[in-house]
């Protein structure tokens, strides 16, 4: 009979294409998963940053006809580092040494404006310069005007005060914005404060 020669393995050739398929497919996988993992990072600091602000809100509310200190709370946004933190408002001021505390009035506080040195670190938790996802930065676009930068929660009801550069603060600030982009600039989105 013929003489066959039986093959009963992969070629060089064979095992380099396998090999060079199977690394394509790993760079895509990880560059796919990094891409998602980046979506999924600014969906939930959206999430987070929201619930500091009901937060801050939540404790506006509880800080009305108590005698303390701190009279109102509030986000601060500090788009250079990355970073957002809860402050307590401490404007309460004593008519008399030692006597009971009284909180300006919203309107005496929109009168007077906002004091920034009595905004201080809240200490009921780890809120003070939490420091956004890997993956995550604050971006305006570019030629925003309404990149929001604090926002203070007067009680009891409570009324907004809104800053866009940090020190002039306003109650008829219209809807301002948080904005947040995944790193590689391929997805963003923004959260909308509004003084009502």
């Amino acid at each position: 009979g013929m003489n066959r020669k039986s093959s009963k393995g992969f070629t060089l050739v064979e095992l380099l294409v396998v090999v060079a398929i199977t690394a394509l497919m790993s760079a895509l996988a990880i560059v796919y998963s990094h891409v998602g993992q980046n979506e999924v990072s600014l969906g939930i600091e959206a999430a987070k940053i929201s619930q500091l602000v009901l937060q801050a809100k939540q404790l506006s509310i509880s800080t009305y006809n108590a005698n303390s200190v701190t009279c109102a709370y509030g986000v601060h946004f500090d788009y250079a580092n990355s970073t957002y933190s809860l402050f307590a408002y401490n404007s309460a001021t004593s008519t008399t040494p030692g006597g009971p505390l009284f909180c300006p009035t919203y309107a005496k506080t929109i009168a007077n404006g906002v004091i920034t040195a009595d905004m201080a670190e809240y200490l009921g938790g780890s809120t003070w310069q939490i420091k956004l996802a890997p993956g995550v930065v604050f971006q305006a676009p570019v030629g925003a005007t309404d990149v929001l930068s604090d926002v203070l929660l007067f009680p009891p009801n409570p009324l907004t005060i809104m800053s866009r550069n940090g020190t002039t603060f306003a109650s008829s600030t219209p809807t301002s914005r948080i904005y947040l982009q995944t790193v590689d600039g391929k997805n963003a989105l923004s959260i909308s404060i509004s003084p009502a």
